[in-house]
């Protein structure tokens, strides 16, 4: 198993398949006033069965709700 840290993701999907994309970003640092642009690195590209993503969408919300239960929420 590898490893990976990532503070930045997006998925897409076509019929038969999700991709899910990770990467990481320096940019979060500082004004965002002052950034002109953000530079990412996408590093990981996983490709899922719907039927796949599906369930760790559903494993991610449990996840998200068990976390801000004994955190609080996660604003955006």
């Amino acid at each position: 198993m590898v490893s990976s840290y990532s503070n930045i993701g997006t998925a897409t999907a076509n019929r038969e398949e999700f991709f899910l994309l990770f990467g990481t970003h320096q940019n979060w640092r500082g004004n965002a006033a002052e950034r002109q642009s953000i530079d990412v690195q996408l590093s990981q590209r996983i490709v899922m069965s719907p039927f796949a993503a599906k369930r760790l969408s559903m494993i991610l919300e449990q996840s998200i709700k068990v976390y801000e239960d004994q955190f609080g929420p996660i604003k955006l």
